[in-house]
């Protein structure tokens, strides 16, 4: 009897004190749905390596005010082929260049005003052109800069 009490209770002492193992399971559903307006096409003429100009000595005195100068680049056309009177929403994003030693200077990238109205044209053909904005020090440094800016087409 004794032996048998002494077995059970070492048994439940060994189940009370080891580890107890959990296991769980999750499933998440999603459901995705999209609706397919028509086909769209485009053609690039971005404008993907530019030179700004370096900024004279007397410029240079000038500028002393304004910590940053600006310079409009122009970053092409993108043409968009779709169906007939489809509207487009176009939203661009910054980017930040910088060089191998870490400098850098913001590039804001816009749609010309004239291209806003062209974007809604009713036989499906349509040019956006693009200009942006390089915001830099007055004492950047020269060399070769990378970076990306995003454009998103939104139709409706």
């Amino acid at each position: 009897m004794k032996t048998i009490l002494m077995l059970i209770f070492a048994t439940v002492l060994t189940l009370t004190l080891g580890e107890p193992k959990v296991y769980s399971q999750t499933i998440a559903i999603g459901h995705v749905t999209a609706e397919v307006i028509e086909s769209v096409s485009a053609a690039s003429n971005a404008v993907t390596n530019f030179e700004l100009a370096t900024i004279a000595e007397s410029d240079v005195r000038q500028l002393e005010e304004a910590y940053l100068t600006s310079e409009n680049v122009n970053l092409g056309a993108i043409t968009l082929h779709s169906g007939k009177n489809i509207s487009c929403n176009v939203v661009v994003k910054a980017a930040s260049l910088f060089d191998a030693a870490g400098n850098g200077f913001t590039l804001e990238p816009s749609v010309k005003n004239n291209s806003v109205a062209s974007a809604a044209k009713a036989d499906g053909s349509q040019t956006i052109q693009l200009d942006g904005k390089a915001n830099r020090s007055s004492s950047q440094a020269s060399g070769l800069y990378q970076g990306s800016y995003t454009v998103v087409f939104a139709y409706n």
